[in-house]
């Protein structure tokens, strides 16, 4: 009983750093929409999925397989990863962050100031230090210094947004934040290491660290690329509904944020009772993570209209037809995430878990890119849920085959 309880405080305090993030989304939406519109909106939300993509570089894996690497070290060397990963990171954005800003100058001509800031501030928090919270179990630190920071500044801008009618007033104001809480992490990480840690900022150092990170960055970038294509192939295929997507994205999205408690949960839980439990406890949550994916996805898909209509009030163009794949794309991603990233990566298979992403990306983008000129943003939002179903289907063969090789 002690067990189960301590269990269901830590995934309650994982919960409350995503619940808090998730009201404080949702009532920004409303606010957002009816100060600026939803055209405008829709271009924030185009900022923020690039982000997502570039973002992938400036993480490079770790927040991939970052977890599980710091849960197998020991508390004195934890510090040193983080620090060897903040140094290799803050070169990453530097190079990203242009890059981005002129991709999105070129979508968004007539937007290239909010843009830019922006990309800026959606990026920062791929330096942060979320992944090393969440690999050291330590849930209300991720609360505290990585997660209220930026809370603080989305309520902040929103306020802000309301009395100047500016949105790039609101991206400026979170970027400062969350470079806030980029440092303020650090400064706590930093002193459970204090006298021992070694900065090293030679570039030879970062390249090799990249290359050690090889499948976890395979990994993120496919399936970053595949999940957040959709809003590129909109923009660019079928701009007219640009609006109907964002709210497609924002409804997905938040269901998989509302789900990362449990996976947060599951990636600290499997490696922490030793090698010898590590078997028992990835049949146990490979049994669980279909019927999560199953009761999740049914809900979604049943709720998903209502929600809309929460988030963007009046005619959306959101109904069944879409709120059914956005399930089905919940189910696959939820037994996925457990399958792949807590499952896999603790027996070894990094390079299955990033050749899974690149099956579900060779799926995935033809069947994206045909959706959108023959069905519209309902086959585009079906073609990324085909995608998800073949990156699971793929990770659970992976799985079987090795339990049933240790018996």
């Amino acid at each position: 009983m002690k067990a189960i309880m301590a269990a269901l405080f830590r995934v309650g305090t994982f919960a409350l750093t995503v619940g808090a993030g998730t009201v404080v989304g949702l009532l920004a939406i409303p606010v957002t929409t009816r100060v600026v519109g939803a055209d405008a909106w829709a271009v924030q939300v185009l900022v923020q999925t690039l982000a997502t993509l570039f973002g992938v570089i400036v993480a490079f894996g770790w927040g991939t397989i970052g977890p599980g690497l710091v849960a197998s070290l020991g508390r004195k060397d934890r510090p040193q990863l983080f620090l060897d990963s903040l140094i290799t990171r803050a070169y990453l954005f530097l190079l990203t962050a242009p890059a981005m800003m002129i991709v999105l100058a070129v979508l968004r001509p007539r937007e290239v100031l909010f843009v830019c800031v922006a990309s800026a501030a959606y990026l920062m928090p791929f330096v942060g230090a979320s992944w090393y919270f969440v690999g050291e179990g330590r849930p209300m630190r991720l609360f505290l210094f990585d997660a209220l920071p930026q809370l603080l500044g989305t309520v902040l801008g929103v306020g802000i947004l309301v009395m100047t009618h500016d949105l790039t007033s609101l991206v400026a104001t979170q970027l400062v934040f969350n470079l806030c809480a980029v440092v303020i992490s650090a400064m706590v990480i930093f002193r459970g290491g204090a006298g021992h840690l070694v900065a090293i900022f030679s570039l030879r150092n970062s390249v090799r660290q990249l290359a050690q990170q090889r499948h976890g960055v395979i990994t993120a970038a496919t399936g970053s690329f595949y999940v957040n294509l959709p809003m590129l192939v909109v923009n660019m295929l079928i701009p007219a509904q640009l609006a109907s997507y964002a709210i497609t994205d924002r409804l997905f999205r938040f269901a998989v944020t509302a789900f990362s408690p449990v996976l947060q949960f599951v990636q600290g839980w499997i490696p922490d009772g030793g090698p010898e439990a590590v078997g028992h406890r990835i049949r146990r949550a490979s049994q669980l993570a279909p019927m999560m994916g199953l009761l999740g996805g049914a809900l979604l898909a049943a709720a998903g209209p209502w929600a809309a209509q929460l988030l963007v009030p009046g005619q959306n163009n959101f109904g069944f037809n879409l709120s059914t794949p956005v399930g089905v794309s919940f189910a696959a991603v939820a037994v996925s995430q457990v399958i792949g990233l807590a499952c896999l990566v603790p027996i070894g298979k990094a390079r299955e878990l990033a050749s899974s992403t690149i099956v579900g990306a060779l799926f995935g983008v033809p069947l994206i890119l045909l959706g959108a000129v023959n069905f519209g943003v309902t086959g585009v939002v079906w073609g990324m849920a085909l995608s998800e179903v073949a990156v699971a289907a793929f990770q659970i063969r992976v799985l079987r085959r090795h339990l049933r090789s240790t018996g």
